[in-house]
């Protein structure tokens, strides 16, 4: 270890696994099997065999623009190492930006078999935090687990404070997530209507993605407006609807 990193932490206390799984709970509509693929086959595959390989420590940094589907996937991947079972406890997953994250929370996870991490960038640059990441990776290191880490930016772009947790960081198999087209981004949508009991028509779509921002992230905070908008009014979501809470 470098002169300038953290040493590990010593006689680490269980973190409350299960109170932390309760405050920070998955999504159940974040599953690999309603996660639309698009350009990341290649990504989606390393995620999946990474919980089925042979014994032995496997990490994967994921980064990509907000609403490509990080989240989504970390938390697939929990679901997936929850149906697995086995001798190990299953997975967590953290949302780092969260400020009820705390370096804290982080003590005794290397006993988990896959712990996932969210906005890892939030964490970068504040020494205490950088020593537990490093700490959590060097035990998972050792124990075998599983690591995913997502952020906005590649782990090379990323400021550290510490050089050896720069180093583990960037030295896992790194996967950009890539935007979706139009047409997957339309399946998407029709994915998140159908689970909130509304649908979505051809011509309300094609209206809607022909006028809009090309961003998933805008078009998701679009979704939601037009979602509350046909809810308290108890209509069907049509081009009027799209025309008048979106002012396409």
């Amino acid at each position: 270890m470098s002169a300038g990193s953290p040493p590990p932490t010593a006689g680490r206390a269980p973190a409350g696994q299960r109170q932390l799984a309760l405050q920070f709970p998955l999504s159940s509509h974040y599953r690999f099997d309603n996660y639309i693929v698009g350009a990341n086959c290649e990504l989606v595959r390393r995620l999946e065999q990474m919980q089925v390989e042979d014994a032995g420590f496997r990490g994967c940094f994921l980064f990509g623009a907000p609403g490509v589907g990080r989240t989504h996937l970390l938390q697939a991947a929990c679901h997936r190492q929850a149906s697995r079972g086995g001798r190990r406890a299953g997975g967590i997953y953290l949302p780092l930006a969260d400020s009820m994250v705390t370096a804290e929370l982080l003590d005794g996870l290397e006993g988990l078999a896959l712990v996932a991490l969210d906005d890892v960038e939030a964490w970068i640059g504040d020494a205490s935090r950088e020593a537990a990441l490093l700490a959590l990776y060097q035990g998972l290191l050792a124990s075998g687990g599983r690591l995913l880490v997502s952020a906005g930016v590649a782990a090379a772009q990323l400021d550290f404070r510490y050089p050896d947790l720069a180093s583990r960081l960037r030295g896992l198999p790194a996967y950009q997530l890539r935007e979706l087209d139009d047409r997957g981004k339309g399946r998407v949508l029709e994915r998140l209507a159908r689970e909130r009991g509304l649908e979505l028509t051809d011509s309300v779509l094609d209206f809607w993605l022909a006028r809009s921002s090309r961003s998933m992230a805008d078009l998701l905070s679009q979704f939601e407006r037009l979602d509350a908008a046909a809810m308290a009014a108890q209509r069907r979501v049509t081009v009027p609807l799209v025309k008048q809470v979106l002012g396409l």
